[in-house]
């Protein structure tokens, strides 16, 4: 049994605790703030590949569907333009994607967005390894960037569209990989989903909790406690330290990387930007809430602006989303960021601002890799 400490009880950490706790380790979550969640408290936040919660929770106990509802979102998302062009775009249905883009934009334009779509099959071909964090994994040649495939579109709005992938992590399309079109293609082939996120916040800090994880509340770590180069814990803000044979890192990476002899396999070039604005407005009486985000793109190219109609009100993200994670610097999107596994033994990095990324799989899967890496007890 390892003595095991989690910085951090958002989804990350709480998955972190989770499976390592279900491992009979020792674990101990620190977390800043008052209660779980982390960044799960901003509002809805659709997601794909819910295969990798699923897997958490049957691992762990009851399945997935038995603890809350997951339903798919439909449509997936409502595309508004500053030309007053608008597009309901189906959840997980190329044809049906196609025949919305043909009749919003001429005949065709479904094509293009197929197109794109194969690009991010065979993207995530490459990828797949390197994302679920396969031994032996290693990074695809480059293959340009997104810009690179956007410009290949006759359709402008569907460039917008496409460019939008790349701008809402923070990245810029001209230096973001081409790589990114799994996103779109993700969303069409495994879908776009949501649940109750409060709940699912609860049941896994009380999985977690009845496998032996113990949480402690404003409780603000600075950073981990070595000797040396050997990790024995990490340092509280409030003085003191807590002992640990290893630490999983999921707060925001970017203060560990102060020099080039930190704890990153590869270090970042920039400090990291502050997270978008995500904030609730009252909405109008008739307003039903609903699942599906509707993006806005505006005229002058700038960053989307994302809206989610919910019972408490309009949460709006304008991105780079705060809503887990944007890209740092050069750091382009999502398949360059820190990697798991530090050069200081025992530390651990998971979460939006590590490999494989931000949104609510990638960040499960970040977990599920640091978890592997320590195995059971």
């Amino acid at each position: 049994m390892a003595r095991v400490v989690v910085v951090g009880a958002g989804l990350a950490g709480l998955c972190s605790a989770l499976a390592l706790a279900d491992f009979a380790h020792d674990v101990t979550v620190l977390e800043s703030g008052p209660a779980p969640g982390g960044q799960l408290r901003y509002g809805p936040q659709p997601f794909t590949l819910p295969a990798v919660l699923r897997d958490l929770f049957r691992k762990t106990g009851r399945p997935l569907e038995r603890e809350l509802d997951v339903v798919p979102v439909d449509p997936a998302a409502r595309w508004v333009f500053a030309d007053g062009a608008e597009v309901a775009v189906p959840n997980a249905s190329p044809s049906g994607t196609r025949r919305a883009l043909d009749e919003a934009f001429g005949r065709g334009a479904g094509a293009q967005w197929d197109a794109v779509v194969a690009h991010g099959d065979r993207a995530w071909r490459a990828l797949r390894p390197l994302v679920l964090g396969h031994a032996g994994a290693k990074p695809a040649p480059s293959g340009g960037t997104l810009r690179d495939v956007a410009t290949s579109l006759r359709e402008p709005r569907l460039r917008t569209a496409l460019e939008s992938y790349a701008t809402r992590f923070g990245a810029d399309p001209a230096t973001a990989p081409a790589a990114l079109t799994v996103l779109p293609y993700l969303e069409q082939t495994f879908g776009v989903w949501t649940a109750e996120l409060a709940q699912l916040i609860d049941v896994l800090a009380g999985r977690a909790a009845e496998r032996g994880a113990t949480f402690r509340y404003e409780a603000p770590v600075t950073g981990p406690a070595l000797d040396g180069k050997r990790l024995t814990g990490v340092t509280l803000a409030a003085g003191g330290t807590v002992d640990a044979d290893a630490v999983v890192w999921t707060a925001p990476p970017g203060g560990l990387a102060d020099d080039r002899r930190g704890p990153f396999r590869r270090r970042l070039d920039h400090a990291e930007p502050e997270p978008g604005q995500v904030r609730t407005v009252v909405t109008e009486a008739h307003t039903q809430p609903a699942p599906t985000p509707q993006i806005r793109f505006p005229a002058d190219g700038g960053p989307a602006t994302i809206t989610y109609d919910t019972a408490d009100g309009r949460v709006q993200h304008v991105a780079p989303t705060a809503v887990h994670g944007a890209a740092a610097g050069r750091v382009t999107a999502i398949f360059q960021r820190p990697a798991n596994v530090t050069r200081v033994r025992g530390l651990y990095l998971a979460g939006a601002g590590a490999h494989p990324g931000p949104g609510i799989a990638l960040v499960a899967e970040s977990a599920a890799i640091v978890t592997d890496h320590i195995g059971r007890a």
